[in-house]
Parts: C-alpha cells; sequence; structure tokens
C-alpha cells in the first residue's frame, strides 16, 4: 500500500529551529531565551501569511517538553514521545485552538477551566491559539487576568497576521516577534533545493515567476510548486507558470510600456490587445505593468541591479535600456496614472476597453517637453539668453527710473489738481471743520482729541474721552469729502499726544512769561499790585475779524 501524499508545504515543514528559512534573529532569541531558561509565559509571533508563524508555535512547544534535549542545545530532538505527538498533532499538554472558528468567551473560559489541571505527560501544558485577532472582545477580557498571572505550568502562544487588531492590554503581556517577509534569494534556494529533491526540472525562469508571485511567503512558493508540478510532471517552463498563474507575457508588457513611452498609440493598443488574446487577465495586465515600472524606477536610482542573478536577464536587459531613455519625473507620472488606473479596474465594469483608455490615458498625458529637456536646452543657449535677459534688465531699469519720476512729480504736483486739498498739519486738519461750519466735531477735535501722529491722508488720534462711538467713522467720511481724497482714521490708546487745547495753553504760558520780561510791562505790574495776565490777543487779527463780521451784516441788509 503506498503512503498517503503529502503537499510539499507539509512535506518540507521544519522540524527543527534551523530549518526556518529567513528568520535568523527570532531563532537566536529563541534560543537564547530556551538555554538561559529565561522563557516568557506568553508569546505572540505575527507577520504575513506563510512565513513560518505556527511552525515557530510548534518548535517552542516540541523544545520546552522534549524529553531528549540536552542542556546545551533548544533544537528538539523530534524522535522522543512528546515531540512525535506535537507532530501528529495529539499531543494531550499541547493544544491547538483556531481562533477564526472559536471566536467567543466560552471557548476562551473552556481553557481557563482547563488551566489549573497540570500537564499529563510533559513539563509544560501549552497553548497555541492561531489568528487570535479573530477572537471576541469579550474573549480578550476573559483572557487578561489569566494571561497576566498563569500557573509556572502554563505557556501561551498567539499567532496573527493582523497584530493591529489586538488590544494593548493583550500585547503588553506578551513578548511580541515580528517574523519577516523571506528575502528573494532565500527563497528562491529553497524552491531550488526541493526542486531537485522532488527530481523535478525547473527552468530559472519559471522558478523566478514563482518567487515572485509567492511575495515573500515560503508557503505560497511551495504550493505554487506544487500546482506546477502536477500541471507539467517533471519539466516546469516559464511559459507553463505564465498559463498557470494567468499571468501577462513579461516581455509583452515590456514592450506595451515602451510604445507608451515612445508615444506610439496604434502600436500599444496592438500589443495589449496580444497580451489578453494570450489569455492574460486585464487587472493582472496593470498589475505588472505598475510592476515593471517600480523596477525600471529602481534600476534608475541603483544601475547595479543589473548584476542581481535573481532578477531574470530579460528584464535587467529591457530595464536597464527603458531606464536610460526616460526620466524619474515622467516614471513618477506613469506610475501616478497607472496606479489610479488599476485602482478604478478593481471595482470597474467593461474591463478590456478601460485598459485601452488607460494606456491612452498614459501616452497623452504631456504632449509638451519634459523637464529635462528644457533644461537641456536652456544649458546650450545659456549665454545668448543670458545676454539678453542682461540687456533686457537694463532697459527695465531705466524705464522704471523713468516710472518713478513720474510718479514724483505727478505725487507733487496732486496738491495742485483742482478738488484736492493739501493738509500739511493737523491744526490745518481740525481749521476745515472750523471752516465747514462743523462746530462740535472742532470743539471735540480742538479740546478732547490728543494726535498721535498724522501724515497727509492719514491720521492716529486717541478719542477715547469721547462718548460717540462713530466719531472716527464720521470726520474720516468729513474731511475724504472735503480734501478730495481718502483719508484714514486709526484709534489708539496711547496717552502721550496732546491735544491742540493743551498744545495751546502750554505755548501761551510760555508767551505770557516772556512778556512778564518786558520792561513796560513789567512796571505795569509792578505799579498795580495783584493784577495779573489773563491771556494774549493779536490786535490785527482782532480787527480783521470785526471788519469781516461787519462786512457779513451789511451784505445781509442789502
Amino acid at each position: 500500500m503506498n503512503n498517503e501524499y503529502k503537499v510539499l508545504a507539509r512535506k518540507y515543514r521544519p522540524q527543527k529551529f534551523s530549518d526556518l528559512i529567513g528568520q535568523e534573529v527570532l531563532v537566536k532569541t529563541l534560543t537564547n531565551s530556551i538555554l538561559q531558561n529565561r522563557i516568557a509565559h506568553a508569546y505572540i509571533l505575527t507577520g504575513v501569511r506563510g512565513v513560518g508563524k505556527t511552525t515557530t508555535a510548534r518548535l517552542i512547544a516540541m523544545s520546552l517538553n522534549c524529553e531528549n534535549r540536552s542542556e546545551k542545545t533548544c533544537e528538539p530532538c523530534g524522535k522522543c514521545n512528546s515531540c512525535l505527538a506535537v507532530l501528529e498533532d495529539n499531543n494531550l499538554d499541547v493544544l491547538e485552538m483556531d481562533a477564526a472558528s472559536k471566536t467567543g468567551v466560552d471557548d476562551i473560559r473552556e481553557i481557563i477551566d482547563n488551566i489549573k489541571y497540570k500537564p499529563v505527560n510533559s513539563k509544560y501544558k501549552i497553548f497555541i491559539i492561531d489568528e487570535v485577532h479573530m477572537l471576541s472582545k469579550s474573549a480578550f477580557n476573559a483572557l487578561l487576568k489569566t494571561l497576566e498571572e498563569p500557573p509556572e505550568h502554563i505557556k501561551f502562544i498567539f499567532a496573527t497576521t493582523e497584530v493591529k487588531k489586538i488590544p494593548i492590554t493583550i500585547i503588553s503581556r506578551c513578548q511580541r516577534f515580528d517574523l519577516l517577509r523571506i528575502q528573494i534569494k532565500d527563497l528562491s534556494e529553497q524552491l531550488s533545493k526541493i526542486s531537485i529533491e522532488e527530481k523535478i526540472k525547473i527552468d530559472q525562469e519559471a522558478l523566478n515567476l514563482i518567487v515572485r508571485s509567492a511575495d515573500g511567503s515560503m508557503r505560497d512558493g511551495l504550493s505554487l510548486l506544487d500546482q506546477a508540478i502536477a500541471n507539467e510532471n517533471d519539466n516546469i517552463t516559464a511559459m507553463s507558470i505564465i498559463k498557470m498563474l494567468g499571468l501577462a507575457n513579461r516581455e509583452g508588457v515590456f514592450d506595451l510600456l515602451e510604445s507608451i513611452f515612445n508615444g506610439d498609440a496604434p502600436q500599444a493598443i496592438k500589443i495589449y490587445n496580444s497580451i489578453y488574446e494570450a489569455g492574460a487577465d486585464v487587472v493582472m495586465i496593470f498589475d505588472e505593468m505598475l510592476n515593471i515600472v517600480h523596477f525600471i524606477t529602481q534600476m534608475k536610482i541603483a544601475p547595479e541591479l543589473k548584476n542581481e542573478i535573481y532578477i531574470p536577464e530579460l528584464e535587467r536587459t529591457r530595464g536597464q535600456e527603458i531606464s536610460s531613455k526616460i526620466s524619474m519625473t515622467s516614471l513618477g507620472m506613469v506610475w501616478q496614472v497607472l496606479f489610479k488606473g488599476y485602482e478604478e479596474l478593481q471595482s470597474g465594469y467593461h474591463l478590456f476597453q478601460h485598459g485601452e483608455m488607460i494606456i491612452l490615458r498614459l501616452i497623452h498625458l504631456y504632449d509638451g517637453p519634459n523637464p529635462d529637456d528644457l533644461i537641456k536646452k536652456y544649458s546650450t543657449s545659456n549665454i545668448e539668453e543670458n545676454t539678453a535677459l542682461n540687456k533686457k534688465k537694463d532697459e527695465l531699469n531705466i524705464a522704471e527710473n523713468n516710472q518713478a519720476n513720474i510718479i514724483k512729480n505727478v505725487e507733487q504736483k496732486s496738491t495742485n489738481i483742482k478738488g484736492i486739498i493739501s493738509v500739511n498739519s493737523y491744526r490745518h486738519f481740525v481749521e476745515l471743520f472750523y471752516k465747514n461750519k462743523e462746530a462740535i466735531l472742532h470743539t471735540n477735535l480742538y479740546n478732547n482729541v490728543k494726535l498721535i501722529s498724522f501724515k497727509d491722508g492719514e491720521i492716529e488720534i486717541n478719542s477715547s474721552s469721547i462718548s460717540d462711538k462713530h466719531f472716527n467713522r464720521t470726520i474720516a467720511k468729513l474731511i475724504s469729502k472735503w480734501t478730495g481724497r481718502i483719508w484714514q482714521v486709526s484709534n489708539s490708546t496711547s496717552n502721550l499726544g496732546q491735544s491742540l487745547y493743551e498744545e495751546d495753553l502750554i505755548q501761551e504760558q510760555k508767551e505770557i512769561d516772556q512778556m512778564k520780561d518786558d520792561p513796560e510791562v513789567k512796571n505795569l505790574l509792578d505799579s498795580f499790585p495783584g493784577i495779573k495776565i489773563h491771556s494774549i490777543t493779536n490786535i490785527k487779527e482782532t480787527i480783521a475779524e470785526e471788519n469781516e463780521t461787519i462786512q457779513t451784516s451789511t451784505k445781509k441788509e442789502k
């Protein structure tokens, strides 16, 4: 009777820590922990699918409970009753639970009830919970206390692909290990060894396609190799892998992108049609285009990739050729449009037609010269342009100077233009309100308003002692009307300024003090003790005002 067939992923599952591929840091840490007997009560193993989380959990369980393990090594013997029972999945002290199917609090309570019982045949009772992020919130809460203070004979090992969905209160009670994606080199070498072991002939190109599709997952790589063996038996070619996975022909996609970069729409559509008719899925075609654009960008910034043996020779040659002809700016724009189109295809209809429109969108993305061409063009004609530019600058400077002189002359003459009145001082400003018979405003401006700053067209005052809240707006409106220009009147809380009344009072006191020193006035003050000088009035101004009043009265009588 023939033995039952095992898929490659199960047949070549690691039996000891040294068999784990691409997880050197994890292996070293666990090895030291086990040898020094510094074993945590709970572990979380996280990473993408197929990198060895469940396998690592079982190896930890085998190592801790191995009956024949030496104190100088962490590797399980794989032959004792405990190790064999774990491998056969019937060890009473190593209990595996799939949280995807047992998510409720009752399932966790079953574990908690089982914790109080000691192991049957081993040193530790170990609970392995796969896809632990699928547990419900109440299930996590039920596990908290037990996870924080478990009995000495209990160990928990959690495995998950989505560690962010696990409550932080659970993560903080565990030692966390992040399993890495398996590198292309390691994955390729392992699949090549297994192919030799299985006596399967496989092209390097076909192996590269499997490794790329596996995307860092050993289990995915082994499953694809298993499928390829079933399809082709003993001779696997690149074309058989392309057909098996429904991939677009890589060389055809390079041709398609080159036609797009050359702006050859008919040729690009023709190549796209041929790839589609060969059986490639539209979404897969654009997925490959994205991968190739990314690869060309890598070649652009890291030319040494042309010597990487794990990249197919076709891709290295074509990638280097295209990257030397296209700028990084153009690659960035192509990537953005391709990625947007790829997203549209995920949920779109009429995919074939949609794909054609995306290709045309890429070709007609930009009709003008790219930045590199403009820089090149500039550098070749730099001297001529600089000469012309300097000449132009000189002409502009002359024109600007002439214009500035004209503006200055206009400003100087603006006060003589009919309808525009220049105001030279704040006193002149206030006198305009007197002349235009705004007595109340004039009185307030003279007696109560303190001047802070003044220039023609702009004044800053302190009018806080005036109760009328529209005072500033009123005087700005009137002075603008009388002078023929817009005035800006702003208010200030500063008390450094003086009102005209205060200014005149101070000036008058100075004049009185000067008059007291006049000999005639001094004799008069001495002759009449007790008299004081109250104010000083210009007789000529008084006579002029009286005459003006008389003339006005005479005109009214007539």
